[in-house]
């Protein structure tokens, strides 16, 4: 099974036990319980240093990272619990995220009312 494959089924898993209508932090929470139990190397609020012309000026925080053996940033999983459908805001947040962590691809996930999941992916070039 891919990494992408057990990151989607960890998803739904805990979204299928948990339910709808909580707060964004209890999913966060069963989320990485869900991917710790399979061995899925991960953190929670890993800082995004934001710079403006090269000069720091403030962070952000990504709700959860996740790596391989090596230690090196693999996905991203920006997570929401929001009544209103994945739009492009949300999209737009997790690709800098990407950027600035130097990783190609990330999920929204809404796990609000209905399951929602938006894979995001910049260009290599990006990344440079």
């Amino acid at each position: 099974m891919s990494i992408d494959e057990q990151i989607l089924d960890c998803i739904n898993t805990v979204s299928s036990e948990l339910g709808n209508f909580y707060r964004e932090v209890i999913y966060q929470n069963a989320l990485v319980v869900e991917l710790q139990t399979r061995n899925i190397i991960c953190q929670t609020e890993v800082v995004v240093d934001i710079k403006y012309k090269g000069i720091y000026v403030g962070f952000e925080r990504a709700d959860i990272v996740i790596y391989n053996d090596s230690k090196q940033i693999i996905r991203i999983l920006e997570l929401k619990s929001q009544t209103s459908k994945i739009s492009t805001k949300e999209e737009k947040q997790l690709g800098r995220y990407l950027i600035s962590l130097d990783c190609s691809i990330g999920y929204v996930v809404n796990f609000y009312d209905t399951l929602e999941i938006k894979k995001v992916k910049v260009d290599q070039r990006d990344l440079a």
